[in-house]
Order: structure tokens, then sequence, then C-alpha cells
């Protein structure tokens, strides 16, 4: 693809309605790179199972006896049928239209009424994809020849690693779900925008976390990281993981946000808290994050895409949307072949940058 993507402008709105584009995301980008699935609490006993879209790949993300979490297709190696449609616990999974059975690590251990030597058990097991974890968080690529997550996060790990997120407990139950009516570029690039804080979010977010409190630590095209301030609290950092991954964390607590394309033009977009254990259970403070903050920013996403026919030149991003340069130049990386540059580090770990002049 041409590259009309720029590191310092927005991004052409009609990049947001071209059917010939998603397509062409959803085989280089989605069905090539690293994409959040799951929580590791979503899977934490063996057993334990979630069915999740990678592009348009079904997954089973599933732990297993030996505790470890695999993904799997989520397709009956006899005929495709899906073989699981909802989150839960089993010890085995049978597929509901002929009853091919299959283990926790993918092994097909039954085929009804099948004739002696009819069917060879280890040809026809499930497919299985690469996993990864990093601090509590599931990520899953359909690429065998992707690069390591370690390699994705390694300029942001450093920011990251001192919050000690793997003591959190991922509140499940409260993870949610919905449609919005927009694409899955225009979502991700506002959730890490803390620019419109103080128009968006004028009564939820910005009395805590106010627009002109925002900075930028470290980042690029594989992964950023900046921070802000938080009204009686210690600041709260902010990390996206292109094309799929962002999240606000707190010393205590962490919303995340992912995205999945559905088509050009509707994603689902899914929320999600941590916070620490207690003898009541998950505590997750989170001031001025309440649900409100979600309809809104669905609002003004579904509002950007209905103009995505009008006849518009892209404005230039400032200082304070530099994180949004960064997902502009993963884009181009994925999608025109733009190599990424090396990371920029505005600002050490446990520091602030200084202000401009």
């Amino acid at each position: 693809m041409p590259n009309r993507i720029e590191r310092a402008t927005a991004l052409p709105v009609d990049l947001f309605g071209d059917e010939a584009v998603f397509e062409l995301e959803i085989a280089d980008i989605w069905h090539q790179d690293w994409v959040f699935a799951c929580t590791v609490d979503a899977v934490a006993e063996p057993g334990e199972h979630v069915p999740v879209m990678i592009g348009r790949q079904p997954v089973l993300m599933v732990r297993g006896d030996d505790f470890q979490i695999r993904a799997l297709a989520n397709v009956c190696s006899h005929r495709g049928t899906p073989l699981v449609d909802c989150a839960g616990r089993l010890s085995r999974f049978s597929c509901p239209y002929h009853a091919w059975t299959y283990g926790l690590e993918g092994d097909l251990l039954s085929v009804p009424y099948a004739l002696p030597a009819e069917v060879g058990h280890a040809d026809h097991g499930l497919e299985s994809f690469l996993v990864e974890t990093w601090h509590g968080l599931v990520f899953v690529s359909l690429n065998p020849d992707v690069e390591p997550l370690s390699t994705r996060v390694a300029a942001v790990e450093p920011y990251i690693k001192p919050l000690g997120l793997d003591r959190l407990h991922h509140d499940v139950a409260a993870t949610m779900s919905e449609q919005w009516d927009a694409n899955w570029k225009l979502i991700f690039g506002n959730a890490l925008d803390s620019y419109s804080h103080f128009r968006v979010h004028a009564e939820t977010v910005e009395p805590v976390s106010p627009t002109d409190g925002s900075y930028y630590l470290a980042g690029s095209a594989r992964a950023t990281v900046t921070g802000g301030e938080s009204m009686e609290r210690a600041d709260h950092l902010v990390v996206s993981l292109p094309p799929s991954f962002v999240a606000v964390i707190y010393p205590d607590a962490l919303v995340w946000q992912s995205v999945r394309p559905l088509t050009v033009g509707r994603t689902e977009v899914t929320t999600g808290v941590a916070g620490e254990e207690s003898d009541a259970g998950t505590v997750v403070s989170l001031p001025g994050w309440d649900a409100s903050f979600i309809d809104e920013d669905r609002a003004i996403c579904e509002q950007v895409q209905r103009n995505v026919s009008a006849r518009w030149r892209p404005g230039p991003l400032l200082e304070l949307e530099r994180a949004l340069g960064d997902f502009h130049a993963y884009l181009a990386w994925r999608l025109s072949d733009v190599a990424p540059e090396p990371p920029v580090v505005a600002a050490e770990p446990g520091s602030r940058p200084e202000p401009p002049l």
C-alpha cells in the first residue's frame, strides 16, 4: 500500500472506511502480529477457557493440566465446527456436531463410530498458535515467525516492571465487551489520547487526570509509555501495544482496553480492570474512571466515523499527541514496510521529562 500515513499528522479519515485497507490490515496486522487475547486470571485453573477471535481466526485460550496456557484453533478438525462459544471450565472439548473430542492440549482423544485405523488421531489434533504472557496479560500470534514479545515491549518494560503488576488480580467478572460503530484504528488512537480529556471527559477524567498534566516518556512503533498526573495519588502510566491493547496503570490498579476489528466500521471493544486482592475480593481504585468515560469515548469515536467520506486535509499532531504519532509509525511499518525507528526516551524510569521552554 502506498504510504499515506505520517507520524506528524492525523490519519486521513478515509482510512477509517476503506474496505481494501481493512482487508490489508487483517492480513498484515491481525494475522501476523501479537494480539491481546485475555488476562492470565481469565484462565487461572486447568480446564478454564476463553474463546477469542484473532483477526478472523477463532481461537480457544485454555489452561492445561500442566498449567501452561495454550492458544488452540476453536475449530473441530473434522468439519470445521466451533468447539465452544463461551468461557467456562471443562476437562475436554467435545464438538457439538459429531462429538469428536479433544484434550486440553489439543490432542484428538476420540471419534465416535470410527472404524479401526479410519482416523489417525495424531494427525487431526487442534492447531496451536504462539502464546506469550506479559505482567498478567496474554498475547497470541498466528505468525510463527513473529518477533518475540519481549522485543516488542523492551523500550517500555523498564517503566512498567517496577510497578509490580504481576501482584494485581484481574476482575474477570467486571470485564465488559461491546460493539462500537467505528473503525478499530480510530478507537485505538482515542484510547491513548490524553489531549481529549479536557473536552470529551470534562466531568469524569479531567478533574483527576488533567490534560496539561500528561507527558511522554518513551516509545516507538513497537510500544509507547506516557505518564500523567493523578490528583491525590502517584502519577499514572499509559502503555500502548498496537494493534490491540492500551492500559492506564496506577501503583495499585489498572484499567485496560482492547480492540478487535469486526468490519471496516465496527469494532468489538473490551474493557477490564485489575486491583489488589483483599479478604473482600479485588479492590480496584480508579478515581474518575467509571463506566461513563467509556460512553463518552464511544460517542466521540462514532461521531468521527460518520465523517469518513468528508473532504478534509489531516491536521498536525501536537506534542501532547506524540504517542499517537508512534501508533502511526506502527501502521506505516506493518502496512507499508517502513522500518521502525529506534525508541525515543524522553525521561528515564522514575522521572518526568523536562518541561518545554
